[in-house]
């Protein structure tokens, strides 16, 4: 290039500027740029990088190209547009990489040198045309490149890259178009100014949402307009679905598929952007063929079956000037047929070619395409752009699929791109995406094992064979991933002392549903080893997944951990990746970092003078559904006698919200779930609003938030309430802000957390999404809370994940003192309320709503009708809990304040016990409103006692027990046990209940006297034909407890009747309850001055 620049020179300072070249328009410009040099480790790295200063340019006039051969046939490609490249950077690894990007060409106010004239042409070219032959024939070859050639970008993988490390890799191996099958907000942001042209992508099972004008429009919205600026992404297509008429599908999407794709298409055009950005459906290449009877290309129709859809399909598109998407693969041409002959699926010739109308094929891309080709002209579209949107080769988990046959494949396809011949039918440039660009090791491998490794790199962005995208026969490696940090050296083996080997076969499938075994199938890389060898690929599989955690590679004493790196020549035990990062201080950095210490603290001494010794923001559910409810102006004096200043009911009971009045304390009140469908019509919302809010916050009852029902996207309900809740949602806030009480008051709804979830095949909080089912409604609710400044609330029970899964769970993550741990990327997890926060914060992420405001509206610990439900527990939970949320250190994913709203209040013995029967026993008081263990509020003192209900009256001590002296007759005793359990709470006896070791008959007895107590102890009640029998002694046993339960309430005019419980209680009941906690007066003071100096 130097030597060029200088002959240049030379000679134009030799001659004085004509005006020939002014009657030429157009010039190949290229820009000059200043040449730095960068030490690197092991080989230098040279860079072109653009001078600060106006770039100098040549410039060739049109009349040379009769000259230049060369530039004769770039001048052939088009006569209006002349392309105009840029040389960003010259790299030397093993084989120099040059990369340049097309520009727009530039006609006018060039600071250039330019030749004088086609007749100084000779003189200029002496010394140097070998060198323009050269520099102009790279530059042309890397344009051809760069031009067609893109990459299908799959992330179903356990372990995926960051984004961004994929990102650079796609620039530093030249790649600048990529086919996403989604539109994931990081990747999307990874990919945001980086110059690559993307597809974006539409899953199958959101097709039918997108035959809704309204979500076709939001889709747009939030995927497409929303990246559309200078330096944002450029998207370039819109896959609506993928290969949506595969016959494997049975039809599933055929109704779906076209009314999408026009709804899609023209939401781009009402966004503005339809003529830039093209929807297309990327179909299979199965929706074509030849008949049976003349089995050739020129031959090729659509399918019999979706010949009407398709016809009407490419209709559409050539409409929209958009092209025809087609997925080919030669692989599977091979993989579905033993007779295919293997030569026929490569491209470097065949013995017995296929003749078409004197036309031969060699190859079955060829055929296949011009198969298309001659489907599409039957159709009246001759002329459709194709895009071929996937082909590939695979290199493991068949007998087909290895690194030769890819790179076989490989070097026979790309050549024959880059030379722009084409087909038979087409001639002339392809537009081609391979497929893939990293193996995936989560795909499903219902098509075959070989379906995971696709990838022209390995799961690490480490490339697999030697391959040259521009096509020009460089028999070199693409650049890998930069900076990938891996695992420790460390193995799962099989332990050769394991004595029992009967669940050997067991624990190697568990191993394999759960990670990757695939290269031990038949024919695959690690076929050949021997059946310990197996057993140790399927265990350091599992374990790499687990992120080498210890307990993932014991297998019930089978496997053991190994710093021998235990691979063989043929058979790779792979490390797995962890996340990249980065990270600087400065010394400034550190100065902020430690004033904000400072402040933080002055604000929380300050926060602790305003709000009171407990923990800032922390609510309770108070749930009624008891047998005897204590009277609400006793459990509003409770709550206040405890410095809870924050309530959340479950209705709107005019009762209890009588109570709340004039006690400042902020309420939440409910819309039940079997009244969202009513209030999907606007005037009952009106109506519900002014019943249940304004007439009770004129009466000076602090409502701050409705919740529009209970967990309606609960699993269970099968989407009872699905289509009832964002109505009911709108209508209740809309008649909110007519009311006035918009700006105070805010509609939410609580969802259970099983609204969100980490795909099986990554399960992390990173990973989190929204349940696929009900992914669109949720995304619309959340979109709606986010245009009202609402929180999404969502209820956690670490208990549920323990008691569900029973041994399966480790149950010291369910807590907040253990050291089980799971990894997910750089962070550690060790505890499941923090992954199961965090899972919330990234599916909320995944929606463009990573910072909304999130509430914790449930949270607690049961104490009985379970194994894992008992008083020790419960405390052990409270105890961790609730010093983390007095310290405001939040999640990894999300730092600071968390608002949370404990479950419960109070037993309540009247619940449902379908989910457990646990389900009666949330309070942290019992059904009298006594505290049961040991817990402080504040999180500060583990050993405090929380002031119970006061003035509470019990019914007399009496109890209800079997009759010894009646014949025993156990079939009787069991019906009039289930008789009474029937209307009585007879939970604690269930199995891991707090009653489950009482021998038959005092099992009888907590049934009678359960029934007894809730009869308000009539004499009618104790009787059972004879076998009950009423007793002044207390028949309790250890920790079961046959209560008394409470008197019916009425005003108190004389002291009442001590507990019988054992419940914790304030050693003086008489005494005044203790202060709300104000801290000393010096603390406060000393805070305020501090804060006032800083």
């Amino acid at each position: 290039l130097l030597l060029l620049l200088f002959s240049f020179f030379t000679h134009t300072h030799t001659h004085t500027r004509t005006d020939f070249t002014s009657r030429f328009a157009d010039f190949y410009t290229f820009d000059i740029y200043n040449i730095h040099t960068h030490r690197a480790p092991r080989s230098p790295f040279f860079f072109l990088k653009k001078s600060p200063r106006k770039n100098r340019r040549f410039s060739i006039p049109f009349c040379l190209t009769s000259q230049l051969p060369f530039l004769q046939l770039i001048s052939s490609i088009s006569s209006t547009v002349i392309p105009t490249f840029r040389l960003h950077r010259l790299q030397f690894l093993k084989t120099p990489n040059f990369f340049v990007e097309k520009i727009t060409p530039k006609r006018s106010d060039l600071h250039s040198v330019e030749i004088p004239g086609c007749f100084k042409f000779n003189q200029i070219m002496s010394g140097v045309e070998t060198v323009v032959w050269v520099l102009l024939g790279g530059l042309f070859l890397l344009w051809s490149e760069v031009e067609g050639i893109g990459v299908n970008w799959g992330t179903m993988a356990t372990h995926k890259l960051d984004p961004k490390t994929v990102v650079q890799m796609l620039k530093d191996n030249g790649i600048n178009k990529v086919k996403l099958f989604d539109a994931e907000q990081s990747t999307m942001s990874a990919l945001a100014g980086s110059g690559i042209e993307v597809m974006i992508a539409i899953p199958n099972d959101q097709l039918l949402a997108m035959n809704d004008y309204g979500r076709a429009k939001k889709f747009v919205q939030r995927n497409v307009t929303r990246f559309n600026f200078n330096g944002g992404v450029k998207i370039k297509y819109v896959a609506v679905g993928n290969e949506p008429f595969l016959k494997a599908y049975n039809g599933s999407f055929m109704k779906t598929t076209f009314p999408a794709l026009q709804n899609i298409q023209n939401a781009l055009n009402e966004a503005g952007v339809g003529d830039v950005i093209k929807a297309t459906v990327p179909s299979n290449a199965d929706v074509y063929g030849s008949p049976v009877d003349s089995p050739v290309p020129s031959a090729g129709r659509f399918r019999a079956d979706i010949n009407d859809q398709m016809t009407q399909l490419v209709d559409f598109l050539a409409q929209n000037n958009a092209p025809f998407t087609v997925n080919i693969y030669p692989f599977l041409s091979l993989y579905g047929n033993d007779n295919f002959p293997v030569d026929y699926a490569f491209f470097d010739g065949v013995s017995q070619p296929i003749v078409d109308n004197g036309i031969q094929y060699t190859n079955v891309f060829d055929a296949n395409y011009d198969t298309l080709v001659s489907s599409l002209k039957a159709a009246g579209h001759a002329d459709m752009p194709i895009i071929v949107g996937e082909v590939g080769w695979p290199t493991d988990g068949d007998k087909n699929a290895n690194i030769n046959m890819a790179y076989r494949f490989y070097n026979g396809l790309l050549p024959r791109l880059t030379s722009n011949k084409g087909t038979p039918l087409r001639p002339g440039s392809i537009e081609v995406y391979l497929f893939g660009l990293i193996d995936e090791d989560a795909k499903s491998i219902a098509p075959g094992s070989f379906e995971r490794h696709w990838g022209i790199f390995r799961y690490d962005g480490q490339p697999k064979f030697a391959m040259d995208i521009s096509g020009r026969g460089q028999n070199s490696f693409l650049v890998p991933a930069q900076n990938v940090r891996y695992q420790e050296k460390r193995w799962c083996q099989f332990n050769p002392d394991a004595k029992d080997l009967s669940k050997l076969g067991e624990n190697i499938n568990y191993a394999c549903t759960f990670a990757d075994c695939t290269p031990l199938g038949y024919g695959s890389s690690c076929n050949g080893l021997d059946a310990n060898a197996n057993a140790s690929y399927a265990f350091n599989a599992y374990f790499q997944v687990q992120n080498q955690d210890e307990m993932a590679c014991n297998f019930q004493g089978l496997a053991m951990v190994t710093t021998l790196n235990i691979s063989t020549e043929t058979c790779a035990f792979n490390i797995q990746i962890v996340g990249t990062y980065s990270s600087s201080a400065s010394r400034s950095s550190v100065h902020l970092f430690v004033y904000s210490l400072i402040l933080v603290f002055l604000l929380f001494a300050i926060v602790y003078i305003l709000f009171g010794p407990n923990v800032d923001g922390l609510g309770v559910n108070w749930g009624t559904k008891c047998n005897h409810q204590l009277p609400p102006d006793t459990v509003v004096q409770m709550l206040k006698d405890n410095g809870l200043k924050k309530v959340k009911l479950f209705d709107a009971d005019g009762i209890v919200l009588d109570a709340l009045a004039d006690t400042g304390i902020e309420v939440m009140v409910a819309v039940k779930n079997v009244e969202l469908d009513s209030l999907t019509k606007k005037s009952n919302a009106e109506k519900w609003v002014k019943k249940n809010v304004v007439k009770y916050v004129e009466k000076k009852v602090n409502i701050t938030s409705v919740a529009i029902g209970n967990e309606p996207f609960l699993k269970d309900y099968k989407d009872k309430y699905v289509n009832s809740t964002l109505p009911a949602l709108q209508n209740i806030q809309k008649s909110l802000d007519e009311a006035k009480l918009g700006d105070k008051i805010k509609a939410s709804v609580p969802f259970n957390g099983d609204v969100y979830m980490s795909p099986a095949w990554k399960p992390v909080p990173s990973a989190g999404i929204f349940r696929p089912d009900v992914s669109d409604q949720v995304e619309d609710i959340v979109e709606f809370l986010h245009k009202n400044n609402a929180p999404f609330i969502v209820n956690i029970y670490p208990f549920l994940s323990l008691a569900i899964a029973d041994d399966g769970f480790p149950i010291e993550y369910a807590f907040f003192d253990g050291n089980y741990t799971i990894q997910d990327g750089d962070v550690e997890y060790n505890n499941v309320f923090d992954a199961n926060y965090d899972t919330c914060v990234s599916a909320l992420k995944q929606v463009g709503h990573g910072n909304m405001s999130i509430v914790i509206g449930e949270i607690g610990w049961p104490t009985d009708g379970n194994r894992w439900a008992n008083k020790s527990l419960s405390s052990r939970f409270y105890n961790g809990i609730l010093p983390r949320l007095a310290e405001h250190k939040g999640t990894p994913l999300h730092h600071g304040h968390i608002e949370v709203y404990l479950f419960g209040l109070l037993d309540e013995d009247a619940k449902s016990v379908l989910p457990g029967d646990f389900e009666r026993h949330w309070g942290i008081f019992d059904y009298a409103g006594q505290p049961k263990f040991h817990m402080d509020l504040a999180g500060k003192d583990k050993n405090k006692t929380l002031v119970g209900a006061k003035h509470v009256q019990y019914q007399p001590k009496k109890w209800c027990v079997v009759n010894h002296d009646a014949p025993t007759d156990h079939k009787k005793l069991n019906e009039s046990a289930l008789y009474a359990c029937d209307r009585a709470d007879c939970t604690p006896v269930s199995h891991g209940g707090s009653c489950s070791g009482l021998d038959f008959a005092d099992k009888m007895s907590y049934a009678f006297n359960s029934f007894f107590q809730v009869a308000n102890q009539s004499k009618a009640s104790c009787h059972f034909g004879g076998l009950a029998i009423e007793v002044d002694k207390d028949p309790s046993k250890g920790p079961c407890k046959f209560n008394i339960q409470i008197k019916p309430y009425e005003p108190p005019s004389s002291s009442p009747s001590s507990s019988p419980s054992d419940s914790l209680s304030p050693s003086d009941s008489s005494a005044p309850p203790p202060a709300a906690g104000a801290p000393p007066m010096v603390l406060g003071l000393f805070a305020m001055l501090l804060f006032i100096f800083f």
